[in-house]
């Protein structure tokens, strides 16, 4: 068992279920806080403005969005399925900047907080990546944190705060 495995088997109480995502659906400003240096301690944030559009599809049990940043030259896209069997979202990004698809973190809900955990490395180094939403229907936000000693610790490094267009 991973340890992104170990820390979703803790999560009973965080599930998904169709339509998880309606709060997402349209167009969206966001402030980003991104962590310029991470797990050196650093706390030296870059700020920037991006746009993002949402679409909610098959009924929501899944769901795509495209991340616009002209500020830093590059655009992404999510993808979130719903495992209809074991009741846990898988979250897919890709960006322009390398073509690949990443790895899923995996998880739901309970109620407005949702948490999502994968492996993923860093530098070559393995690590647990952490996302987490924090719903409200026009101003959500988002947060993405490693962990490099299995969750034990975690480390913030990008903050995402949306307004709806």
């Amino acid at each position: 068992m991973t340890n992104a495995e170990r820390m979703r088997s803790e999560m009973t109480r965080y599930t998904g279920t169709p339509r998880d995502f309606d709060f997402f659906a349209g167009r969206w400003n966001i402030r980003n806080r991104r962590l310029k240096h991470r797990n050196v301690g650093s706390d030296d944030w870059d700020e920037f403005e991006a746009s993002q559009t949402a679409w909610i599809m098959l009924g929501g049990v899944a769901n795509v969005d495209e991340f616009d940043c002209p500020a830093r030259g590059f655009k992404g896209m999510s993808m979130r399925t719903l495992d209809l069997k074991t009741h846990q979202w898988s979250i897919y990004w890709i960006n322009s900047t390398s073509g690949r698809l990443l790895n899923p973190v995996i998880g739901g809900f309970n109620g407005t907080h949702g948490l999502f955990f994968g492996d993923e490395m860093d530098a070559d180094v393995p690590i647990i990546s952490r996302f987490e939403w924090l719903v409200h229907p026009s101003t959500p936000t988002w947060k993405q944190s490693y962990s490099w000693d299995g969750g034990a610790t975690w480390e913030v490094n990008w903050i995402m705060n949306l307004t709806r267009v």
